[in-house]
């Protein structure tokens, strides 16, 4: 037998007989005295309630010896009745009593009770069959009083409320297409319903797996797996790419599924409704092959053409230094396909990437400038000259010999054609073969010599370091600065000197020099001007007004330590600088800080405009966010209790203010 968890049966101890159960008698005779124990018939309780079926039920209250029968709802009139004395009588509940309200049978009356009797009812399940079984089949559940059952659960909770039949004793229920291999229970249905649970577990048989029809397959094409009671199978699993459209076949021993283009080689599962899984073997997914490049060497911007076998696989091409994939021209085909080299592509693999993750790869390499010819041939640092060759507009920069390797950076107006180019030759110049630098980041040592005399005017290789706060001390280094009698930052005159030498000169930038990035002026004694090739960034000295770690999430935290009394906004003026300092979190591809006031925070209203937005979205890479306060700003700040910040994914951890 089956443990069974029953109701409490303490009651079966304890009688109702002074409980909060009270009735009144209804007594439709003429003759008889219905006031309690003075000799008439009248019923002073029952119990007890709830009664098991086949217990004793007893009747407490006065003439109980004339009752001649006692009617219970769900079975006959019970004329069976104990008497044991004139104020009680007992009658045993039938099995197949139901709850109701009682009625007393007396000579020339009835009586009712005002409450219904209640049953307590011993569920018990006594046996499964059969205890192995398939989906669809009919499984038979035998116990005591199984009429009560509302549902019987399936392993992993699979519910049935409806059965083929129910009685008292036994429970026959179809077992569903979802249910797996468990333990079943019954249970009442009650809201906190009795469950029990059967002894030993159900076994529900799985789906059998045979063969497939190909052990290397391409995506698209059809797999059939063969086997039986393959109609209980609801999607097919490729690795972890589940496939729910399928098709079986009448017999249920094929079953048809297309390899979806995202598979990789690897097992293929059968997955139940149940969520069982049953193993079907492994597949091995076909990849492009014979692959070949046209042409070999292709200059940035141009196409390549790949040729080969199954490319209709291919969604997209990595180059080598781009981290964006490129999507294929239109007009790709099985056996040919077509992609646009990046600018900034460098030699090396192209890798062809598969919609599963896979990628197949080919090499290939890039064009490469070539310089066949400077114009003038020999000259002085610091003059002009025109490069010729083809292929120049790949060019971004050209470094010369010299100190620091002095190195021009090509602007738009460099780019002559894509057969000249026009620069300036570096003031530290020396006579070279000069090394390209191209838009890919490669570089390429051409073979032509430029003859270059050293210049007598002064000129700078370096600033270090090449960011300054205003008052503070940098050096430069370069040739002929012995000749410079000013410096000028910008167009504020340096007047705190250190060491000065022909390639030296240790200077402070003036506390008056703007902000922000600037080339170097010199004066000569003779007065003519020179200005740096290479250039610098004031910066304003700065104040911490706060420091911590505040990880802003996406929208989901922000701070008010510099709002309702956390900094003194009275002493800021307009156009001061605020600096905050933060690292951005990697997961994002987006980042986002907003300023606001702490009464409300709302936006301010002078950085809303100059965001755009109630945000400012900030770089990839970005570790420093500036802003100069406006008017509208520091009013707001000053009224509405501070300064608060938010934002997208980012961690703050320092803010500064410009010192003024």
């Amino acid at each position: 037998m089956n443990k069974t968890y029953k109701f409490p049966a303490l009651w079966m101890m304890c009688l109702m007989l002074f409980s909060c159960l009270s009735f009144t008698a209804c007594d439709n005779g003429d003759d008889e005295d219905t006031n309690q124990y003075k000799g008439g018939v009248s019923l002073n309780v029952f119990g007890p309630s709830p009664v098991a079926r086949g217990g004793v039920l007893r009747f407490l209250g006065s003439g109980m010896d004339k009752v001649t029968a006692v009617v219970i709802p769900g079975c006959d009139d019970i004329t069976d009745i104990e008497v044991i004395s004139d104020t009680e009588i007992r009658v045993t509940v039938p099995q197949t009593a139901q709850p109701g309200l009682i009625t007393l049978k007396i000579p020339k009356g009835e009586i009712t009770t005002k409450t219904e009797l209640t049953f307590t009812e011993p569920i018990d399940l006594a046996s499964v069959s059969p205890i192995e079984v398939k989906p669809g089949e009919v499984i038979t559940i035998t116990g005591e009083y199984l009429n009560l059952i509302k549902e019987v659960i399936f392993a992993d909770n699979v519910i049935v409320t409806e059965f083929d039949s129910q009685s008292r004793k036994e429970l026959k229920v179809k077992v569903p297409i979802e249910a797996k291999t468990g333990q079943i229970i019954i249970s009442d249905g009650a809201e906190i319903p009795n469950w029990i649970y059967s002894e030993e577990a159900l076994t529900v048989a799985l789906p059998t797996y045979t063969q497939s029809s190909a052990a290397t397959i391409k995506a698209g094409n059809s797999l059939v797996i063969t086997g039986e009671n393959l109609n209980w199978v609801s999607s097919v699993k490729f690795g972890d790419v589940e496939v729910s459209e399928i098709t079986v076949s009448e017999d249920a021993e094929a079953l048809t599924v297309v390899v979806p283009a995202t598979a990789k080689s690897g097992a293929v599962t059968l997955v139940c409704y149940s969520g069982a899984e049953v193993a079907a073997g492994e597949i091995t997914t076909v990849i492009p092959t014979g692959l070949s490049a046209v042409p070999e060497v292709v200059k940035n911007g141009a196409d390549i053409t790949i040729t080969g076998k199954d490319l209709d696989l291919i969604v997209s091409a990595t180059f080598p230094n781009v981290a964006d994939a490129v999507e294929l021209k239109q007009g790709a085909s099985a056996t040919k396909i077509a992609v646009a080299v990046p600018e900034l592509a460098q030699d090396g693999d192209i890798a062809l990437n598969l919609a599963n993750g896979e990628s197949v790869i080919i090499a290939y390499k890039t064009l490469k400038p070539v310089v066949t010819a400077f114009n003038p041939v020999a000259l002085t640092a610091g003059d002009t000259v025109t490069i010729a060759g083809t292929d120049l507009d790949l060019v971004s920069a050209i470094v010369f010999a010299g100190e620091e390797s002095p190195t021009v950076t090509l602007a738009k107006y460099n780019h002559i054609s894509d057969k000249l180019l026009g620069i300036t030759v570096p003031g530290v110049a020396e006579t070279c073969a000069p090394t390209l630098i191209l838009k890919n980041g490669m570089e390429v040592k051409t073979t032509v010599t430029l003859a270059i005399t050293p210049a007598t005017d002064p000129a700078i290789a370096t600033i270090n370091p090449n960011a300054v706060v205003q008052g503070n001390e940098f050096t430069i280094t370069g040739k002929n600065l012995n000749t410079v009698e000013a410096f000028y930052i910008g167009e504020t005159k340096v007047t705190v000197f250190g060491k000065r030498t022909e390639t030296e000169v240790e200077m402070a930038v003036p506390k008056t020099a703007k902000a922000g990035v600037t080339a170097i002026k010199m004066v000569n004694y003779e007065g003519k001007e020179f200005i740096s090739d290479v250039t610098m960034e004031v910066l304003t000295p700065e104040k911490t007004i706060w420091e911590g770690s505040v990880v802003l999430g996406n929208w989901a935290n922000g701070c008010q330590d510099l709002a309702w009394g956390g900094y003194d906004w009275d002493t800021v003026v307009v156009g001061q600088t605020l600096y905050f300092y933060f690292e951005e979190d990697t997961s994002s591809t987006w980042w986002q800080l907003k300023l606001g006031q702490g009464s409300d925070w709302g936006t301010l209203p002078d950085f809303k405009e100059f965001a755009g937005a109630d945000a400012v979205g900030l770089e990839a890479g970005a570790t420093k966010f500036s802003y100069s306060l406006g008017a509208k700003d520091l009013e707001a700040l000053q009224k509405n209790k501070g300064l608060i910040f938010q934002g997208g994914y980012l961690t703050v951890t320092k803010i500064t203010i410009e010192v003024k």
